[in-house]
């Protein structure tokens, strides 16, 4: 199998590369896309003609698309860059993959669904409440639309730390507040389920094994906010919450966001995939490789 993974150097496609390099010897062959000049990666924006013509130009027959705009607020404020790259682009490579006859799977998202009736299943309507959604649900119907065995999976609030610790917000950003000498503000309303990038992506091998196709939900099943990620993160590594302020309420964004926007995930689980660890057991188990890199 050979597979092309756009967004290859990001949070999640670390993982993906990771894994498939841990997987039986040359079972795979990878081919790293990114949208900047880089040793090693296929250089190639995927908001431009010119980035979509060196993914056709390039021999695959997998395509694992994770590439996207996933900040709320960004997409709202520039729904035009949001579409070209969330939905625009995934028509484009879900054209060329159908073209082809070649497999995609497609990373989506919890937000395509509004959050008010958790959990959800994989056959209920999405509605999104804010336009990083939208687009991603606009990406969703492409690929099912053009390609007829094609895979999507709807992920939550990722973190890891194969791409870099900066690139996991939720790790970074949380243990930089912590280290702060000025108050810092944590919400404690919407709802998390922070979903660590390695179980995706031996859930995306798993998927892609099994041949599956349709769509599959993959979370972690943590029932968490914020504030409360922050204070399992102080307790495993060891500091203080006196300058973490709790907000019962979150403060007014850009973009509205689901309050709780759970994935029911039964449907890989009765395939055969395991459920992924408890937060604070993953944490704990990814302490010295984060402290190494602080």
């Amino acid at each position: 199998m050979k597979i092309l993974i756009t967004g290859a150097n990001g949070l999640l496609g670390s993982d993906i590369v990771h894994s498939a390099a841990g997987r039986q010897p040359q079972a795979y062959e990878i081919i790293k896309a990114c949208s900047k000049p880089s040793a090693g990666f296929l250089s190639a924006d995927l908001t431009t003609e010119t980035g979509i013509r060196k993914i056709s130009e390039s021999e695959w027959d997998t395509l694992i698309h994770t590439a996207a705009w996933r900040n709320p607020d960004q997409c709202d404020k520039d729904k035009g860059g949001a579409h070209r790259l969330n939905a625009w682009s995934t028509e484009q490579l879900a054209s060329e993959a159908a073209n082809r006859g070649a497999k995609m799977l497609y990373i989506s998202t919890d937000y395509v669904f509004p959050g008010t009736n958790p959990p959800y299943k994989e056959n209920n309507n999405p509605s999104p409440v804010n336009y990083y959604g939208e687009s991603k649900l606009l990406g969703e119907k492409a690929v099912l639309n053009l390609c007829a065995d094609s895979c999507i999976l709807r992920i939550p609030l990722l973190y890891g730390t194969r791409g870099g610790l900066a690139k996991s917000d939720l790790l970074a950003g949380t243990l930089k507040a912590l280290s702060s000498e000025k108050p810092r503000t944590m919400e404690d309303s919407i709802v998390r389920y922070p979903t660590y990038t390695g179980d995706v992506a031996e859930a995306i091998f798993f998927l892609l094994e099994k041949n599956a196709s349709g769509i599959f939900h993959f979370s972690g099943q943590d029932k968490t906010s914020r504030y409360r990620i922050t204070a399992t993160l102080a307790k495993i590594f060891g500091k203080s919450m006196k300058n973490i302020v709790r907000l019962e309420e979150a403060p007014k964004t850009e973009a509205l966001r689901p309050h709780d926007s759970h994935l029911g995930m039964e449907k890989i689980l009765s395939m055969g995939f395991p459920l992924p660890l408890p937060f604070d057991d993953r944490m704990r188990s990814l302490k010295d490789e984060i402290e190494q890199a602080l």
